[in-house]
């Protein structure tokens, strides 16, 4: 953005402070309102030629901290609002776990773009495919809590990642399963809370940079300033990294390793990047 560009409604000061930057008023009405819990980040430095050829054009990878990054994000929705509807907890409970990397526009918005969102939520994924341009992908995908420690994992069968409708309603006629493909599993024990700058970049983005056929749109988050927690790794496994094109990413411990326990995050149109 040159001297004499105005920035979008909705971006500017808020959005160079990683602790502010989702506190930014939503330039239009939210399109979705989700409950989200059990919020675990995990995240890795990585060189920014590495990440570059992954994220829509009109972006690059955001360097934080000297690094470029990309996490692996997953939580569980306990509800969803489409408004003017109501919120539907039979509508959004579902565990979503998701590969990202942190991105940043020609305008200065600090965004993520989706590799890849594995979760069981079929309507979801139709929708998202249609009218977000976010790359969902079907998967069993589950959390659990006990006390201080959250457990998420997600696993792929090939069939239904091709076809999600007609593979759910094929195991259910028959019973059937297919042999498993690309999982990941996540076990963190959540500590002391973490005020870090570092901490508030990774987790506070102000919205999603992602490709919707010819284009790379923007679409606005907002949610409440997020308590974040330290965390201490317990267990993590699996090969999803390797169908999102970032082999063996698993097989060193993440650079940081962090816990939200609950937020509401509200989404809305945000601009056309590109």
């Amino acid at each position: 953005m040159t001297e004499d560009q105005e920035p979008p409604a909705g971006v500017g000061v808020g959005d160079t402070d990683p602790r502010t930057r989702a506190a930014v008023a939503l330039r239009h009405r939210p399109v979705t309102v989700h409950a989200w819990d059990d919020i675990v980040f995990a995240h890795w430095r990585c060189e920014p030629g590495t990440l570059a050829h992954l994220v829509p054009r009109g972006t690059r990878p955001d360097i934080v901290d000297g690094s470029a990054w990309v996490g692996l994000v997953s939580y569980v929705f306990r509800e969803t609002q489409v408004p003017p509807f109501p919120p539907s907890t039979r509508l959004g409970s579902m565990t979503e776990v998701t590969i990202e990397v942190l991105t940043v526009d020609d305008v200065g918005r600090h965004g993520i773009a989706y590799l890849t969102v594995d979760t069981p939520n079929v309507p979801a994924i139709v929708a998202a495919h249609a009218l977000l341009g976010v790359p969902y992908t079907f998967a069993w995908a589950r959390s659990r809590r006990r006390g201080e420690t959250v457990g998420h994992r997600s696993v792929r069968h090939p069939d239904r990642v091709r076809h999600p409708i007609r593979a759910v309603r094929q195991a259910r006629r028959t019973g059937g399963t297919s042999g498993p493909r690309h999982a990941a599993s996540v076990r963190v024990v959540a500590g002391a809370v973490d005020r870090s700058p570092l901490a508030a970049a990774l987790t506070t983005r102000s919205g999603i940079h992602a490709r919707l056929l010819a284009q790379t749109l923007f679409w606005q988050r907002q949610h409440p300033p997020l308590t974040v927690r330290s965390a201490h790794l317990e267990r993590l496994e699996g090969d999803l990294p390797d169908a999102v094109g970032l082999p063996g990413l698993f097989d060193r411990q993440p650079d940081s390793l962090l816990v939200v326990d609950g937020t509401t995050v509200r989404y809305a149109w945000g601009d056309v990047v590109r």
